[in-house]
């Protein structure tokens, strides 16, 4: 389900069932703090820096006619805040201010902050904050498998392995949406049948991590023009976990040395065509990450340098060749075998192993491994989101468990800071600082390569692949 969820392979089918108390601007694609409007909440009020009023849309339905209240959000957030035993919330930390939450009736919810939090309302946009059902979640310990919610889709039929289809919700609370009678999300394992389909017009969209611009291009072409792509830079990123639980991958200096030893522009040529930018912890080029020059300085950002790297494996006492055991997604193969051939050359011999998500992921979260070569997507260009995720001592994906006190003040520092400007400054800082450490390894920010059937209309792709997947907007053409 969405709320344990770190991929948007789970997150695409369920958002169309769905609604948040905000959203972003579904036609605007850069998901920027003043383009949060309205969702399941028609306003929301700030008496002070440290309360929230949501005034919520009144008459809303869930898919089995019971009434949207109050309850279903505070019951939510509280979900989100405080898993039960054994589930895990990946954005736990990302709602870390909420201090109380109030339903003084129906329709309304009052968020009381331990702190000001400017990027609550970034996080709570996106659909890994989609609201469900209090009694759903009450029952099944998460959102149920039903997908009870009050989007403009619900369930029809799910297939494992094969298919998720969902049908025309006709008491959607959006007057006139959605347009289509439904959706339906075809499950194919294997990429080159299902770019083939795509091709043959078995889907209107299409997206895959392997799908870069030569094979956009052949489907362009071979569809006989029915076909159209679309790039946007996302905030998708290819990073390489070191796990400092295990040595040597705790010494800073063999940290450096894989950093080193990985070519980034060779990483953006190869592994997706050019469909890609430098960058460390944040969006390049977006409203808070440092400047390109000066992520440069900073050890392998700039260009590989494999005598440094060998140097700096020697002074740690390294002896090569150092064998390496890596997790990865199956679907992040190319990425993965890019870095085991980028580390052979300084002595590390990595013995990849490739597995879906089930199976990879709990090896990087329960720290067995050496190297994780893994694609992480936050769900915003924003610090909260970014650093609560895979930076800080607390952070649920900080897999290379590289802690350090100063990253944590310096997190807790922007986090409260109201004023742009200030915030931005300490926010650079931060970065700096967790680039100094080496706590990971950031090849490229991707650039998302999507294709659509010239029929999809009123579709406009988002920078994040977690926010405008609702489909209640789009439509076909003949």
């Amino acid at each position: 389900y969405a709320h344990q969820s770190t991929t948007y392979v789970s997150v695409w089918p369920h958002a169309p069932c769905f609604n948040q108390l905000v959203q972003f601007d579904p036609a605007k694609p850069q998901n920027r703090p003043d383009e949060i409007i309205p969702d399941l909440a028609t306003r929301w009020e700030q008496p002070d820096a440290q309360t929230v009023v949501f005034k919520l849309k009144p008459g809303v339905k869930f898919h089995d006619g019971s009434d949207f209240t109050s309850e279903d959000p505070k019951t939510q957030i509280e979900w989100i805040k405080n898993p039960p035993a054994g589930k895990v919330s990946p954005r736990q930390a990302a709602l870390d201010a909420i201090a109380k939450i109030e339903t003084p009736d129906p329709l309304t919810l009052t968020l009381t902050l331990s702190r000001p939090n400017p990027s609550l309302l970034m996080n709570l946009a996106s659909h890994y904050f989609t609201i469900g059902q209090a009694k759903d979640i009450l029952a099944n310990g998460e959102i149920g498998p039903k997908l009870i919610g009050t989007g403009p889709f619900k369930l029809k039929q799910y297939e494992r392995g094969n298919f998720i289809e969902l049908e025309k919700n006709s008491s959607y609370h959006v007057p006139g949406r959605p347009y289509l009678d439904g959706l339906k999300f075809f499950i194919v394992r294997d990429y080159s049948t299902a770019l083939t389909n795509f091709i043959q017009g078995q889907y209107q969209l299409f997206y895959g991590l392997e799908f870069v611009p030569s094979d956009a291009e052949r489907a362009a072409r071979e569809s006989g023009g029915k076909i159209e792509v679309v790039r946007v830079l996302s905030t998708l990123r290819d990073i390489v976990f070191p796990n400092a639980r295990r040595k040597p991958y705790d010494d800073i200096r063999v940290r450096q040395a894989i950093s080193l030893a990985i070519d980034r522009d060779a990483a953006i040529k190869i592994i997706k065509e050019g469909a890609g930018k430098r960058g460390g912890y944040l969006l390049p080029g977006g409203a808070w990450a440092i400047a390109e020059q000066e992520l440069r300085q900073y050890d392998g950002y700039d260009k590989p340098n494999i005598e440094k790297a060998k140097q700096l494996l020697q002074q740690a006492g390294v002896s090569t060749p150092l064998e390496a055991v890596a997790w990865s997604r199956t679907d992040f193969k190319p990425f993965a075998e890019f870095v085991k051939d980028q580390l052979a050359k300084i002595g590390i011999t990595v013995n990849l192993n490739l597995a879906d998500t089930a199976t990879s992921q709990p090896k990087l979260q329960q720290g067995e491994f050496d190297i994780g070569p893994w694609l992480i997507a936050i769900n915003v260009d924003d610090p909260d989101a970014v650093f609560a995720e895979i930076s800080t001592s607390k952070a649920v994906r900080n897999w290379s468990n590289v802690k350090d006190s100063q990253i944590d003040a310096l997190f807790d520092k922007q986090t409260v800071t109201v004023d742009f400007q200030e915030r931005r400054k300490i926010v650079q800082e931060l970065e700096k600082k967790a680039l100094s450490l080496y706590q990971v390894t950031v090849l490229q920010f991707q650039e998302l390569v999507f294709g659509q059937a010239k029929t999809v209309r009123n579709m406009t792709f988002h920078a994040s692949l977690y926010t405008n997947r609702r489909m209640e907007n789009v439509w076909l053409a003949q």
